[in-house]
């Protein structure tokens, strides 16, 4: 509830919240106001993105912005993607963090930069930050989205369809912030899961 009440502090835009099968006791009567979705049971978090977005585009958005609910994502920013999208309307915008200084540990720098890599040269294009959730959709095509992974891979996998799509990208730069809350991610697991999504790309 901290990140919806910060998010409601800086701007009244309309929040959905997609809530992946957790046991933390939120409900849709917690949070009046907002569009809430629950899967009853854990599906990952390329999933959530897809019920989230699905959902935002049958609503009749034109976009929808994402943000991670661990604390990683500073709303204080919500207004600047607005504007992002106010000035390239079209284009898939992303938050970029850094991803050489010490703020992020030491194996997520290594796993992002050499995912990066790996999707700049997949793709054709400069891959700043492959991993980060704080996005900016713009949801007049769904195949940008309607990704077969329903892990992590998913937000690699939507540079993949932007590029096919011929999409823009616009990078928005973003603060790096780590919390006490252990990641979800599995190094060898979601790297062998990785490199699947790519193998994938090539077969579509």
């Amino acid at each position: 509830m901290a990140l919806i009440n910060r998010i409601r502090t800086i701007t009244q835009i309309p929040l959905m919240i997609v809530d992946d099968g957790s046991i933390d006791g939120l409900q849709d009567k917690s949070i009046p106001g907002a569009i809430y979705l629950r899967h009853k049971t854990n599906h990952g978090k390329g999933a959530a993105l897809k019920t989230g977005l699905n959902e935002a585009r049958a609503l009749a958005y034109t976009h929808a912005i994402t943000l991670d609910a661990d604390g990683q994502h500073d709303p204080k920013l919500i207004p600047t993607f607005l504007q992002r999208i106010s000035d390239s309307h079209s284009a898939l915008i992303i938050g970029e963090r850094d991803l050489i200084g010490n703020a992020m540990p030491l194996h997520r720098r290594l796993s992002n930069n050499i995912t990066s890599l790996i999707l700049s040269l997949r793709t054709g294009r400069h891959i700043v930050d492959s991993q980060v959730g704080y996005r900016a959709y713009p949801l007049n095509d769904s195949s940008l989205w309607n990704s077969r992974e329903d892990g992590f891979q998913f937000e690699s996998d939507v540079f993949i369809r932007a590029g096919k799509l011929n999409m823009a990208l616009v990078w928005q730069p973003i603060p790096v912030i780590y919390s006490k809350e252990g990641s979800h991610m599995h190094l060898l697991k979601d790297t062998l899961r990785f490199v699947r999504t790519i193998l994938r790309s090539f077969m579509c």
